[in-house]
């Protein structure tokens, strides 16, 4: 472009002029070899200087080529495409992609003209889609064309061939595997479903979703479609598919974390790292023993297993509880309001204030093997109209507001 620019003895404004619509700033960036101009600039600068427009279009894509294929050598100057070890069809367009900008990367035109100078077929849509990833070679004669475009040696095709071939067998063996997955939850939808069609209800999916320990944040969809649920126990939100459910395959991935985090900042309180606690609450708190944490709507309930009567007076007091929550919200990274349960095998308080919840703790931690002996509430002797009289009589009556007094 610079020769035919001094042959025309034209300057960079005289050729603008003649362009009509590129500025001499353009035209001297594009003379300047920094970089590759576009394609109708260069034409442009060709049309003005009296050149031959066909020549500059060749030379053009012959530079294209050319910083496509150095590009694609300095990205991958140490990894050559390896069929042998792509593991999906995408896996290999991509390999086929790598392959095009090593040997050049033709345009899909010149692909397509050198398939069909050997006889065989590639559409440039075809390269193009191939390239992009957006469809794999449907067949070996596809991919017998597209490697012939990219000029590889018939030596080098069987690797390729023998990918594809590789391939295809995957993607039969996927294929027949998800038809068979399908046909067994259809069986198993069919065992469980509450409906004359052999599907489960919206109803009957929540029910079995909340025996499960989970709520649905969503309305219910498909058998074995992903579905929005909360854990019961520790509040987290995630997606599991139905049949999981009842495959009992369904698990909160949070609820170990959440165990996890109560034992750390229980295993910081003991060390006492603020020095607010006395020493016989650090001696009653290493002799007790903290319980599988759950965090229910906010409310992160705490069981502690206390195993004499001493140890309980002593952290009956919640003077232990603000040091036990701040390790906690430096561990648990959620809002929480904490409340912290005393679990132990023996009664202490009438049945009438706590409702034996402690043994019922105790119970489903499996720190009590016996029965659960509940004592049977008190019955109260109801009031005789005489009784009444009498504490009608003995009481002063209260002035009421029509009274008066």
């Amino acid at each position: 472009m610079r020769i035919g620019r001094r042959s025309a003895g034209l300057s960079y404004a005289e050729l603008s002029e003649r362009t009509r619509s590129i500025s001499p700033g353009t035209l001297q960036r594009a003379a300047s070899g920094a970089f590759l101009p576009r394609r109708d600039v260069a034409q442009a600068f060709a049309r003005a200087c009296g050149m031959d427009v066909d020549e500059i279009t060749r030379l053009w894509h012959a530079a294209h080529r050319g910083s496509l294929g150095r590009r694609s050598a300095d990205r991958s100057r140490d990894a050559e495409p390896r069929p042998d070890l792509v593991q999906d069809m995408r896996g290999l367009c991509t390999a086929l992609k790598v392959l095009r900008e090593a040997n050049g990367a033709p345009s899909f035109r010149m692909m397509e003209r050198r398939a069909r100078a050997t006889g065989r077929e590639l559409s440039r849509s075809t390269a193009a889609r191939v390239v992009t990833g957006k469809q794999a070679p449907a067949s070996t004669d596809c991919l017998e064309a597209f490697l012939v475009a990219c000029q590889v040696a018939p030596r080098d095709r069987t690797v390729w061939f023998d990918a594809w071939l590789r391939l295809q067998r995957h993607a039969v063996n996927a294929r027949q595997e998800a038809d068979r997955r399908r046909e067994e939850l259809a069986q198993l939808e069919s065992v469980v479903a509450d409906t004359s069609r052999g599907r489960v209800s919206q109803e009957a999916a929540v029910r079995m979703l909340r025996r499960a320990g989970f709520d649905a944040q969503e309305r219910y969809r498909h058998f074995d479609a992903p579905w929005s649920v909360e854990c019961v126990q520790c509040g987290s939100t995630f997606r599991l598919r139905l049949s999981d459910v009842v495959l009992t395959r369904a698990t909160c991935p949070d609820c170990p974390k959440l165990i996890e985090h109560v034992r750390e900042a229980w295993a910081e309180l003991l060390t006492n790292p603020s020095g607010s606690l006395s020493r016989q609450l650090v001696r009653a708190l290493r002799a007790a023993t903290v319980l599988p944490a759950r965090l229910q709507r906010d409310h992160l309930d705490v069981p502690v297993f206390v195993a004499d009567r001493t140890t309980l007076r002593t952290l009956q007091s919640p003077a232990w509880h603000p040091a036990l929550e701040e390790a906690l919200r430096r561990h648990v990274r959620r809002p929480f309001y904490l409340d912290v349960l005393l679990v132990h095998d023996y009664d202490t308080m009438p049945a009438s204030r706590n409702g034996n919840r402690h043994l019922r703790l105790a119970k489903g931690a499996g720190l009590v093997d016996s029965p659960l002996e509940i004592s049977p509430p008190v019955k109260r002797r109801d009031a005789t109209s005489a009784d009444a009289a009498r504490v009608a009589t003995t009481r002063p009556l209260k002035p009421t507001s029509n009274s008066g007094a």
